[in-house]
């Protein structure tokens, strides 16, 4: 069993900053975030209120807890910059359709249910409906029920299941 260490929530003193991640327990370990961002994700941590515990803890999944892992260093920082709080997606964070909606067609129940995973995974939402505030539509191919209604009524870009994976590996749409 690895030993946690808590460097506990801390601030300015006189508490003059907001404490966005007040609450929350983050579970930081040096084996799992690259070594040159370990001090900026710590710091951003500790000065925004998160109760940070120096190990890695995959047992506790509370709704509380959040795991940082390689890809979500840059989450963390970006979430700190804007004073937003941390997602409730414990290991995984990922901004890139934050407040994007998609609508898909074509697709089989499970590959839906994958889409929406990834969908949600990076902040997005999947509409079931076709409405104007659609940001993108995703088609199996051209013979997709929505895909025409996609491209002449909506005027909306329609993309592939490829683009939905690649804004996941590149966390940017």
């Amino acid at each position: 069993m690895t030993p946690s260490y808590s460097s506990g929530p801390a601030g300015p003193p006189g508490g003059r900053r907001a404490a966005t991640f007040a609450g929350a327990s983050v579970f930081l370990s040096r084996n799992l975030v690259a070594p040159e961002v370990f001090d900026a994700v710590h710091d951003a941590l500790r000065l925004n209120g998160a109760n940070v515990l120096l190990c890695a803890d995959p047992g506790r999944t509370g709704p509380s807890d959040f795991h940082v892992i390689s890809s979500s260093s840059h989450c963390i920082l970006s979430c700190a910059k804007e004073r937003r709080f941390l997602p409730k997606q414990s290991y995984t964070c990922c901004l890139a359709m934050d407040g994007v909606k998609i609508l898909c067609s074509g697709f089989e129940k499970d590959e839906k249910a994958k889409i929406e995973e990834l969908v949600t995974a990076m902040g997005g939402l999947l509409q079931s409906k076709s409405s104007v505030d659609v940001n993108f539509v995703i088609v199996k191919d051209v013979m997709a029920a929505k895909y025409k209604y996609a491209v002449n009524n909506l005027k909306k870009p329609v993309v592939t299941m490829n683009w939905l994976e690649q804004c996941w590996i590149e966390h940017r749409v």
